[in-house]
């Protein structure tokens, strides 16, 4: 013999309908914040600290060095402005270090400006310029 048991929803329906509601508008309301947290612009990438510059060993070159003054493995692309240096050598660069800490050498003569940006993922900072001194 087989035995049937019938449960009766309405009732339970009835006691458990305002928790429904609340965890379904709960979860809308969830829902509608992550999608709001999603579309919203990240923080642009900020330049890098201003470097230390020094004479290089290698003659008609300059010696940059930044101590946790990039993005941790951010790529550091230094561009010498001054049009008389030849395009080959304007541009010199280096990858950050775990602690965001780099050094370059370009090839710069005194008074020249060095404009220093980094990059990470698809960003790209706004630039810094370094004289040298």
């Amino acid at each position: 013999m087989l035995h049937v048991f019938v449960v009766p929803i309405r009732p339970l329906l009835r006691r458990f309908a305002p928790a429904l509601r609340r965890a379904a508008l709960a979860a809308s309301v969830a829902s509608l914040l992550f999608g709001i947290a999603c579309a919203s612009p990240t923080l642009p990438l900020p330049p890098p600290a201003v470097p230390t510059v020094s004479p290089s060993p290698e003659a008609g070159k300059v010696h940059l060095q930044s101590v946790r003054g990039a993005e941790a493995n951010a790529i550091v692309v230094v561009v010498n402005l001054n049009p008389n240096v030849p395009n080959d050598k304007r541009v010199s660069g280096a990858q950050a270090d775990a602690t965001g800490s780099w050094d370059c050498d370009v090839t710069a003569a005194r008074g020249d400006v060095l404009e220093v940006t980094q990059e990470f993922g698809s960003q790209r900072s706004a630039p810094i310029d370094v004289q040298v001194p």
